[in-house]
């Protein structure tokens, strides 16, 4: 799992082994050291409800749903992904963008 963060935009990106185990009520765990200042912790899982964001600026969990990650799974390979634009109380809405490497998708289609 990569994850990406500018501006108002979480952008992840996964391999479709990492989609099986969202599908598969596995959450994917992630962290981020910035030196020896802080560690941020981020989680990703699928939900019956709609996309959401949890958490703190050092431990957040983003819950995709799950219907929407069984349609993903089904375009594959694709190079388009899962948007969501999740309100924000006082700042702007964060927009938040999921997709499967396309790369890891064709790999596999070839073998």
């Amino acid at each position: 799992m990569r994850v990406q963060l500018e501006n108002d935009a979480i952008r992840v990106r996964i391999d479709e082994d990492e989609l099986a185990e969202l599908l598969d009520d596995v959450a994917l765990l992630g962290s981020t050291a910035f030196g020896s200042v802080f560690t941020m912790r981020y989680a990703i899982d699928a939900t019956d409800g709609a996309c959401v964001l949890n958490g703190t600026a050092h431990d957040w969990c983003l819950e995709v749903p799950r219907e929407r990650l069984r349609e993903l799974k089904a375009r594959l390979p694709s190079k388009d992904g899962l948007t969501f634009d999740l309100p924000g109380s006082s700042t702007a809405a964060t927009r938040v963008l999921l997709d499967v490497d396309v790369k890891d998708s064709l790999r596999r289609r070839r073998s």
